[in-house]
């Protein structure tokens, strides 16, 4: 499918999908591998034309089949987590599922916050740096809280490691490989940051031959008055990008 250069000197495309048919709209996503269905396809092509009077480039189209992923807004699970976790209500609960993580009352003077996230395709794909960008992404989800890390944890789900290679799925990697690049990966990151791995497991099942999971953990403390928000508070505050 060929698609029309926007600048001469510059690698940007438009992407015509606001006069596409359903083929077609499923045929860019393949293409450009992004993972959406005929409906969001459908969803975007509508916007450009009633919103914006003009077809996206392959910047913005990859911009939102990022932002659409299962891996980015849980698009799969959202339902069942606003239906059995979003909401949660506790004395205790300071912050509960409303930013980047959870602070919980520890004592009059102190709180502790903890998340948790998985970073299940990044390590099927390339295994020590889906498990180590895991790793620094849960820290920073506390650190944003105003929030010293203390520990880690990584409950990890992997294929057998005696599966054998002529059954694999096309494109899969064995889960030799996933396995030792994953634990590599959390080691490496955390060692070098300082903060321990002091709790987790491991789990193998041929279930997990195509995708691993690998969840990570942290758990940190701040005291109470020195808890940050990570939502923008209104006009006058200041982004600093470094």
């Amino acid at each position: 499918m060929r698609f029309r250069k926007l600048y001469p000197d510059v690698e940007v495309y438009e992407i015509p999908i606001t006069e596409m048919g359903d083929e077609e709209l499923k045929e860019v996503s393949a293409e450009m591998s992004l993972g959406l269905s005929l409906k969001e396809m459908k969803n975007i092509a509508s916007f450009f034309r009633e919103r914006e009077g003009r077809n996206p480039t392959d910047i913005e189209l990859q911009a939102l089949g990022q932002a659409w992923s299962e891996h980015c807004c849980y698009k799969s699970s959202k339902a069942i987590l606003k239906a059995t976790i979003f909401g949660i209500e506790a004395p205790q609960a300071i912050l509960a599922v409303k930013e980047d993580a959870g602070v919980v009352e520890f004592d009059d003077e102190w709180a502790y916050v903890t998340a948790l996230e998985s970073h299940n395709h990044p390590s099927a794909i390339v295994p020590y740096g889906g498990a180590a960008t895991g790793v620094g992404g849960i820290l920073r989800d506390v650190l944003c809280m105003g929030a010293q890390p203390i520990a880690l944890t990584d409950p990890l789900f992997f294929g057998l490691l005696d599966y054998p290679s002529n059954r694999l799925p096309r494109g899969v990697k064995h889960p030799k490989y996933i396995t030792a690049g994953v634990v590599a990966g959390i080691r490496d990151y955390g060692n070098r940051v300082g903060i321990p791995t002091v709790a987790g497991m491991v789990a193998f099942h041929p279930g997990y031959v195509g995708n691993p999971l690998v969840n990570v953990g942290c758990i940190g403390m701040v005291r109470k008055k020195k808890i940050v928000r990570s939502r923008v508070g209104g006009v006058g505050d200041y982004f600093v990008l470094a």
